[in-house]
């Protein structure tokens, strides 16, 4: 798929794509690649600090990591009522904050045939999630800012 799907040079089995990289893009690629298990680690303990600091406020969920489970936090992302003026509220102190997923997938004309039934929770997930900051290069004082800044617009 990768190689305009083909099996062998100029026997195209199926329809493909241009995937091939370049070879500076794949050297970038590997050195990041060493940063990842760092980034990993610092995003996981910034998005401690958030659920600590989040948890108990009213109006908001935080994201729930079983018991012997771990979670990257590529994102976090809570379900916040009023989620739309929380972002703006953010956004007033400065703080990025992302609406990821507004609709749907089932919405788009492809996937719409597939959908026998109604999803009303998967709807309702669509209006409340906001994705926080929580990436590597973030301090302690940001993950403060963000924190009291949720806590703010809900009190």
């Amino acid at each position: 798929m990768r190689n305009h799907g083909q099996k062998t040079r100029y026997e195209h089995t199926i329809i493909g794509y241009n995937y091939r990289m370049t070879d500076i893009a794949a050297a970038i690629g590997l050195e990041q690649l060493k940063k990842l298990p760092e980034f990993n680690k610092k995003r996981q303990e910034n998005a401690k600090i958030l659920t600590e600091g989040l948890t108990d406020v009213q109006g908001i969920r935080v994201p729930y990591v079983p018991e012997g489970m771990s979670h990257v936090f590529h994102q976090y992302t809570i379900r916040a009522q009023k989620r739309d003026e929380l972002k703006a509220h953010l956004e007033k102190d400065m703080i990025r904050a992302g609406v990821y997923y507004p609709r749907l997938i089932t919405e788009n004309p492809p996937l719409r045939p597939f959908v026998k039934a109604p999803l009303p929770q998967a709807e309702k997930a669509t209006k409340e999630v906001l994705s926080l900051p929580v990436h590597p290069a973030l301090s302690e004082d940001d993950l403060g800012r963000i924190v009291q800044s949720v806590k703010g617009f809900y009190s």
